[in-house]
């Protein structure tokens, strides 16, 4: 029966059960969960927008904080949805036998990893919707916020989501115990941290560094926000969405291979 019902790529309509049942648990803890995601960005905004910022001279007008505003959007969020599909995932999949309790029901492996990724990217809009309103909470005293054209951010969010969520999962498929879930930290999150122009235009790094920038999906997400915020989007920011697509993709299909491969013995 389960072959007649509608699907994609083996993921049906009960990917969207998983995503239900951590959404739930989220719920359940909510006060907890949200205290990070609302302090962070805000410390980090006085931080270094105003306190580094004191210090910083750009190009033209703008100000340190005003650059910062983007990079954040970019940088939080990520966070959020690599911590969920890391740490969170690997706990259901290997502490709590969750993953096996699922696929023992109607739930196949395929409806578990997308729901998993789904509820990640859940993670990171949410992330995105806190670091957004610290923007426009210190908008009206320094004009982080230029163009309405901002809002497009929140439903792109949506696919840098699954872009994070999918290369997190990947690596958790792998991930032979808890402590080498940190490599991934060293290999991906710090180059995406600090190369993909978040913090500083990256046309001052060294070349070498400037192609490997490019090929981190943070980087293509760093430029479409600050296009948005400034209201200053281009063609050429359609090449962006176009690579961020193309990574999801590719890590959505590794996530599910690998997990099917890890699960199913």
């Amino acid at each position: 029966m389960r072959a007649l019902e509608p699907s994609l790529g083996g993921v049906s309509y009960r990917s969207y059960r998983v995503w239900q049942r951590n959404r739930d648990v989220f719920l359940r803890f909510w006060g907890a969960e949200l205290v990070a995601p609302a302090l962070e960005p805000l410390i980090f905004v006085v931080a270094m927008g105003l306190g580094l910022g004191a210090y910083v001279e750009l190009g033209g007008d703008q100000e340190y904080i005003e650059f910062l505003v983007p990079g954040m959007l970019a940088i939080f969020p990520m966070f959020a949805a690599v911590g969920e599909c890391l740490w969170g995932s690997y706990f259901r999949m290997e502490r709590q036998g969750t993953y096996h309790a699922m696929i023992a029901t109607p739930v196949n492996v395929e409806d578990v990893i997308a729901g998993e990724i789904l509820w990640g990217s859940t993670r990171l809009m949410l992330s995105t919707a806190f670091v957004f309103g610290v923007a426009l909470l210190f908008t009206p005293f320094y004009d982080l916020i230029e163009s309405p054209l901002v809002i497009f951010i929140l439903p792109v969010s949506l696919l840098t989501g699954i872009v994070f969520s999918a290369m997190a999962l990947s690596y958790t498929s792998v991930a032979f115990s808890i402590s080498s879930l940190n490599y991934f930290f060293t290999l991906f999150m710090m180059p995406a941290f600090w190369f993909s122009g978040a913090f500083f235009p990256p046309d001052k790094l060294p070349d070498a560094l400037r192609v490997v920038g490019w090929f981190i999906p943070t980087t293509h997400v760093v430029s479409l926000y600050r296009a948005l915020v400034e209201g200053s989007p281009h063609w050429s920011h359609l090449g962006d969405l176009a690579w961020l697509a193309v990574v999801g993709a590719v890590f959505f299909a590794v996530a599910i291979r690998s997990m099917r491969r890890r699960l199913i013995v």
